[in-house]
Parts: structure tokens; C-alpha cells; sequence
């Protein structure tokens, strides 16, 4: 329990994480300007490269800007965000689905003004629920009350659930961890998207190891933080070369590459849980 709570988006986190935050919360904003509600989706290639950590401090970090935010847990296999946030699994999700919940029901208030839709009851079909008539009926019932809803959904190439998900959200973020994730589970995880006409985004890196010492003005930053490389409407081979970017170059810094491909660096101190 400890270990979840070290790494989510509070005053207690250090400066140079909470930059890291807004500046990630920034990248999102400008890639979607489409009027109304916005759904995003966060996956990762693979377990535990920090992707509902990510999609837990992104939510915190758009409620801190005075938006109505709503994070929705829809791993319906091995959820997680309730415990970080410190809230109840059930009911949730799954319960919703199924009719054994109402809406107002599973919506819980999390610290920070953030709402949350825990996963609920673990369902012997997650994929099918997910990509049923009923959760379509609940998103677009929730971008009536919400400028954001935030799905953090399982590993894209472990199931098949954010692929099942993706045609009912704006964008997809892909998060991978520098060491862990590869080029190659990343193009593997981008085909699949790609496949069913799914908006990537943007990409989110973990665990960047600092090459660069700052000083105590600004506080000391983690040796761990995330890259973030903007896809936005780009081919397929630039939304590639952006992820192999992020993959092998930890320096912090701000870039355009040929492509016209952005890629940032912020620190910021991740679990090495998801």
C-alpha cells in the first residue's frame, strides 16, 4: 500500500514530478482540440511499465487544472487504480455492465476533485463486457457530465481490451519503461491500434534515467522519470520512429525530428508497479 501511494500526484511529491505531470497533461490538451469530452485511453504494451500510474497522476493532473475529470478503471483483470487512489473496487465497473449498479453508484470521489469508476467485481468475461452495447451507452452518458474520462486499460498485447476500447475514445497514450518495453513490442503494440483506426496520441516513457544534475533552486530531480513523443495525426512510420526515439535516448530535452515528431523529457519518480 505504501509503495502505491510514494508515487501518486500530491504536494507531497517532489517539484520536479509534478512539472513532469503538467507538462504531460499540457501535450494531451493540445493533441485533442476537439470541442465537448474527451476519452482517452492509457495502455502499455506490457505488464508493469507504470501504465496506471500514469493514467493515475494524469487524471490528478487534469482535475489540479479545475477540470471535471473521471478515471475509469477497465482492468477487469488485475485492477489497481482504486488501491492508489485508496478507494473501494466494488462496486464498479463490471457491476454497471451487468445491471447489478447504477451510475451514481460507482462513481466514487477521489482526492483532488478527480471521480473515479473502480473496476468492480472481477467478471469471467472482461473483453466482452467492454466491448458491449452497455459500455457504450455508459461512455456516452459520461461525456455529458465530464470534460475527461480516463480509461487505464490492460496491456495492449497481453488481451485484447484496449484494442476492444479504442474505437470509442478520442486517443490512446502508450506508456513503455525504458529497459522493459522494446522497439519491437512497441511497433507490435501500434499495429494493433492502427488496425482498428485508433488516434495514438502520444507516447509516455518510465523510468528515464537523469543524465543531468539540477540545482537546489528547483529541487533535486528523481533518476527516474517519463518522455512523452506526440504522434498526433503523423504516419505510421513517424508514430514508429517516435517510439524508438523514446526508447533510446534518456536525455532530457525538447526536440523536432525530421518528421515533425516531438519528443519531451521531464523527470518524475514512477512506481515500478502499474
Amino acid at each position: 500500500m505504501a509503495e502505491d501511494q510514494a508515487h501518486i500526484l500530491s504536494e507531497d511529491l517532489s517539484f520536479a514530478a509534478q512539472e513532469a505531470y503538467k507538462s504531460l497533461r499540457t501535450n494531451v490538451m493540445f493533441s485533442l482540440t476537439n470541442e465537448g469530452c474527451k476519452v482517452i485511453i492509457v495502455t502499455s504494451p506490457g505488464p508493469g511499465e507504470a501504465k496506471s500510474t500514469t493514467a493515475v497522476n494524469m487524471a490528478l493532473s487534469f482535475a489540479q487544472n479545475r477540470s471535471r475529470v473521471l478515471l475509469v478503471d477497465c482492468d477487469l483483470r488485475m485492477p489497481t487504480a482504486a488501491q492508489k487512489l485508496q478507494i473501494d473496487d466494488t462496486p464498479g465497473l463490471s457491476d454497471l455492465l451487468v445491471g447489478q449498479a447504477r451510475l451514481n453508484e460507482v462513481v466514487h470521489v477521489a482526492a483532488g476533485g478527480l471521480f473515479m469508476i473502480p473496476a468492480g467485481t472481477i467478471p469471467p468475461n472482461p473483453a466482452e463486457l467492454l466491448g458491449s452495447r452497455q459500455m457504450t451507452q455508459v461512455l456516452e452518458s459520461l461525456r455529458k457530465n465530464f470534460d475527461y474520462v480516463i480509461l487505464d486499460t490492460p496491456p495492449i498485447l497481453t488481451v485484447s481490451d484496449a484494442v476492444v476500447l479504442s474505437p470509442m475514445a478520442d486517443g490512446v497514450v502508450l506508456v513503455g519503461r525504458q529497459f522493459i518495453s522494446t522497439n519491437k513490442e512497441f511497433r507490435d503494440a501500434i499495429s494493433q491500434l492502427e488496425f482498428v483506426n485508433a488516434h495514438i496520441i502520444g507516447f509516455v516513457l518510465t523510468d528515464v534515467e537523469s543524465e543531468k544534475k539540477h540545482g537546489d533552486k528547483y529541487g533535486k530531480y528523481s533518476s527516474y522519470g517519463y518522455g512523452y513523443a506526440s504522434a498526433g495525426k503523423k504516419s505510421s512510420a513517424a508514430q514508429k520512429s517516435a517510439a524508438g526515439n523514446a526508447k533510446t535516448d534518456p536525455a532530457v530535452r525538447a526536440r523536432s525530428s525530421e518528421s515533425g515528431t516531438r519528443t519531451l523529457r521531464r523527470e518524475a519518480p514512477v512506481s515500478r508497479r502499474d
